[in-house]
């Protein structure tokens, strides 16, 4: 199953993504494209790094992911770090 599927099966649900870089984003999907998945951040941050872009749709900032991009993801109600 590719990121894209898995990703739009789990639409607001909250994970983890580690990227090639190394840097670490933590939200919920918000949605997903062909190239680049979408995530709301969640409260008090978290994220290592800026995505590549972040969008403000209806006064709220999302992250675009590449799909590219990602190494790793794990699924959680919620993280602790």
């Amino acid at each position: 199953m590719s990121y894209h599927e898995e990703f739009n099966k789990n639409v607001g649900r909250c994970v983890a993504i580690r990227c090639h870089d190394g840097t670490t984003h933590y939200g919920y999907i918000d949605h997903c494209d062909r190239d680049n998945v979408y995530l709301r951040p969640m409260e008090g941050g978290g994220n290592d790094g800026p995505g590549f872009g972040n969008y403000f749709f209806f006064g709220a900032a999302l992250i675009a992911v590449g799909l590219a991009s990602i190494a790793a993801y794990s699924w959680s109600p919620f993280f602790f770090w």
